[in-house]
């Protein structure tokens, strides 16, 4: 069944639940929302490398610990209870920025982050990362900006 087909119903997740199919991490999904709306909480010392979307934006919101966010040619230093919007079309990329793990709540509208991560991590090689990219209009900027 497509999200074109599913009504979404409404839901709350307890503490350590993610939406259905999926581990904690996805709080809403493609098909919790359908269609409308990512939500990921992740826990993670890395980042994003260069990148630019062409169907959705993308929000960040930093829980704990710091990020150093790049958009465009703009620099921005995200303390926790900082929210980022990085519209597609704009290059941007972004890093933990303090010595530990930072918590990042991730968005995307439309949704699809769930969805691409999934694939994206299971690809064994850069090429087909790079399809995998390709397929959600996602472009990975190689070259220094």
């Amino acid at each position: 069944m497509s999200t074109k087909d599913y009504t979404p119903e409404p839901y709350v997740l307890a503490p350590g639940e993610g939406a259905a199919g999926f581990d904690a991490s996805v709080k809403a999904s493609k098909r919790s929302t359908g269609g409308a709306f990512t939500l990921l909480e992740s826990q993670t010392r890395g980042g994003a490398p260069w990148h630019v979307h062409s169907r959705e934006d993308e929000y960040l919101y930093v829980v704990s610990g710091e990020l150093n966010v790049f958009c465009d040619k703009q620099v921005f230093r995200a303390a926790p209870g900082s929210f980022i919007f990085l519209p597609r079309g704009i290059p941007h990329a972004w890093d933990v920025a303090s010595d530990s793990k930072a918590t990042v709540l991730m968005m995307t509208v439309p949704a699809m982050l769930e969805e691409f991560l999934g694939e994206f991590h299971a690809a064994t090689s850069q090429a087909a990362k790079d399809i995998v990219a390709e397929k959600y209009g996602i472009r990975f900027l190689r070259n220094n900006l």
